[in-house]
């Protein structure tokens, strides 16, 4: 998945251009919030029950609760923590690994790796909902039915899908399904696809009986499990799309722990503990670091909380106040409140936050932050000249500085495109165009120009600018700058393309961009899901960067969708180095490493980057929450006068700043 600066907008969505506050404006609602939180001791949960409570933020408004439509981020953890899929990821389990959810046990698999089996547990019922209008809005049980509707509608190109990707070419009967559903007209309230209706058997997909689902696969798919976890796979009953129709993305439906009580897309969702959930346990083992209170919560009942207010916060500093007042349960800490919480000597947090009985959580993400440069641009692509300036770039890169200064030594580096956490990760690879243990950057510099030299770039001047596009705003800026200052030092010239995200990627698309920076986030823990970024018929998407080599594509074909093993292995890593060490086709640069804070009363909760289905796995000790915060919001006059006097400063200094603008028109 690839991972950009902002959220795109779903089918039918109107874009609108944003209203922005200028920097002067938000700081002094930010004072004035401090002051309203810290010196007047507000609750900003007024009626909202505390006994049982999670406190949630979002960092962008809510988008529904359609598995087909969750791709973005935000809309995948509504739809994760209100269904269910048939698999889900074993909350404390390093490496990642999955466990049957709506399922029984794992998947039976044929020899061949062609046919699964995969039997569903009884009894787990959906929430109670109008839809169910044979018995009065009781929630029945879930069958292997109803994976089979939900499947097929992931696969219906007159659904708002974005994630058919994941069983594309997989099924047998499944494209040819895909092919006759996109020449229907489109029916938001469809239940079922039948043969009098024009649809196709789909002879891979069927339910064998309630409680038992077949898939056939066209060749093995190893990664099917854990596609049978993601949001785009959960299960929902085919009565709430005939009943709600367009508006089934506003009602989840699911059998998760948790009935929607509240939505408000921009302002908050309320998800309370449901009756009738199925029996399911908190994980009685703990691999790596144990959750806070984990003694006391291992094997108890999910979920662990009655209930789970979330509440859309979209700029740091609020956010950031929230939880400094103990508003918000946990958060990853925003970039510019770093300083205030780390010590930037010991990277641990300050002995106030640290006396205060904060955790602080450290998770890798399972990704790769990069440049690519597009393999057919005549100047960065085809032709050893292309090949030598792509070397050089990445050893002028001084990644060392960018970690420190742009990143808050909140990234790990990364040698090549496989992310540690794959079963093909190499902890002994290095890749040759990027500094070596023990090099000097003036080393490096030295191995920058000696690879323009052999093709006859000797002189700046014989060398083409290259043009990167940079998103606009500051830190992309800052990004920039600092790339454009190391490629100087080998006589390499960089110029900006100022744009947009939405931008950006159309450039890619259309083959316009020459190099541009990207990151792409894991759909699941496989090296498959990153080397497809490189293969050729992926192009333009997601092989943005138009790298074409028929030899790593004959490879890739040969092992993509092998169960793993020692052979395949080997040929992943085979073609990492042909795309790192012959073909440099990025500047490979790190992973993000998301520092978290969880308050002193939260027990249970642990990160995980990869599935954002917590919800449910979160103690709160209310009593331990409202002596704290009756400590740490006592009214304090006098900091109210003070934040109300910053924050008439403030606001003054935003008129007058605001008009001299005007008078520059």
């Amino acid at each position: 998945m690839s991972c950009g600066g902002a959220l795109s907008a779903g089918p039918g969505s109107r874009i609108v251009p944003p209203v922005r506050t200028p920097r002067v404006l938000l700081a002094a609602l930010s004072v004035g919030a401090a002051a309203a939180l810290a010196g007047c001791g507000a609750d900003p949960y007024p009626g909202v029950p505390d006994e049982g409570t999670v406190h949630a933020v979002f960092v962008s408004e809510m988008n529904g609760f359609d598995p087909v439509r969750s791709s973005e981020e935000i809309r995948s953890l509504c739809v994760l923590n209100t269904y269910d899929a048939l698999y889900e990821y074993d909350y404390l389990r390093r490496p990642y690994a999955l466990r049957p959810c709506l399922a029984a046990a794992m998947p039976e698999v044929s020899a061949d790796g062609l046919v699964w089996r995969i039997p569903m547990k009884r009894g787990a019922t959906y929430v109670d909902d109008p839809c169910f209008v044979a018995t009065g809005g009781k929630g029945r049980e879930a069958t292997a039915h109803d994976v089979v509707f939900d499947l097929l509608r992931l696969m219906d190109p007159t659904t708002p899908t974005e994630g058919s990707w994941v069983l594309e070419g997989k099924v047998v009967g499944l494209d040819a399904f895909t092919k006759a559903a996109g020449e229907k007209p489109p029916d938001a309230a469809r239940a079922a696809y039948t043969a009098a209706d024009g649809y196709p058997e789909v002879a891979g997909l069927r339910a064998v009986d309630d409680h038992t689902v077949e898939i056939r696969l066209t060749q093995p798919y190893p990664q099917l499990l854990w596609v049978l976890a993601m949001p785009y796979t959960s299960v929902y009953p085919p009565e709430a799309v005939a009943f709600y129709g367009e508006e089934f993305l506003n009602h989840a439906v699911g059998t998760g722990p948790y009935r929607v009580a509240q939505y408000r897309p921009s302002q908050r969702l309320v998800l309370e503990r449901r009756t009738g959930y199925r029996d399911d346990r908190y994980p009685d083992e703990a691999a790596g670091a144990e959750p806070a209170g984990f003694p006391q919560v291992r094997g108890r009942p999910l979920p662990l909380n009655e209930r789970v207010v979330a509440t859309v916060i979209k700029e740091d500093q609020p956010s950031w106040l929230y939880f400094e007042s103990g508003y918000a349960d946990r958060l990853g800490i925003p970039k510019d409140s770093y300083d205030t919480v780390i010590d930037d000597k010991t990277k641990e947090l300050r002995p106030k936050y640290r006396d205060r009985g904060v955790r602080l959580w450290r998770e890798p993400s399972m990704e790769v932050i990069y440049d690519a440069f597009n393999m057919k641009h005549p100047v960065v692509g085809p032709g050893e000249k292309a090949r030598a300036i792509r070397r050089a770039v990445s050893l002028a890169t001084n990644y060392a500085w960018a970690i420190q200064h742009l990143y808050n030594d909140r990234v790990e580096d990364m040698q090549g495109p496989i992310p540690r956490g794959c079963e093909e990760y190499d902890d002994a690879y290095r890749n040759p165009w990027k500094p070596q243990p023990g090099e000097t950057r003036a080393q490096a510099l030295d191995r920058a120009r000696a690879e323009l030299a052999k093709v006859g770039l000797r002189d700046p001047k014989d060398i083409p600018e290259l043009v990167v596009d940079v998103l606009d705003s500051a830190t992309d800026d800052d990004h920039f700058l600092a790339w454009q200052r190391d490629c100087r030092d080998v006589g390499i010239r960089l110029k900006p393309y100022k744009t947009t995200w939405q931008g950006m990627n159309a450039r890619v698309l259309a083959g316009e961009a020459m190099v541009y920076g990207q990151a792409w986030m894991a759909d699941y823990p496989d090296a498959q899901n990153f080397l497809q970024l490189f293969y050729g018929p992926n192009i333009p998407s997601p092989n943005g960067s138009a790298y074409q080599n028929a030899a790593y594509d004959a490879l890739y074909e040969r092992w993509a969708f092998q169960p793993p093993s020692a052979e395949r292995t080997e040929a992943f890593r085979r073609l990492q180095r042909t795309v790192v060490d012959e073909d440099c086709v990025w500047v490979v640069r790190y992973r993000r490493v998301t520092w978290y804070l969880q308050q002193p009363w939260v027990a249970g909760w642990h990160p995980q980057e990869i599935s954002s289905k917590w919800f449910k796995y979160m103690h709160v000790d209310a009593a331990q929450r409202r002596a704290t915060l009756a400590q740490w919001n006592a009214p304090r006059p006098t900091l109210l006068l003070v934040g109300l006097g910053a924050f008439l400063v403030l606001a003054g200094a935003t008129v007058v700043r605001g008009s001299r603008r005007t008078r520059g028109w």
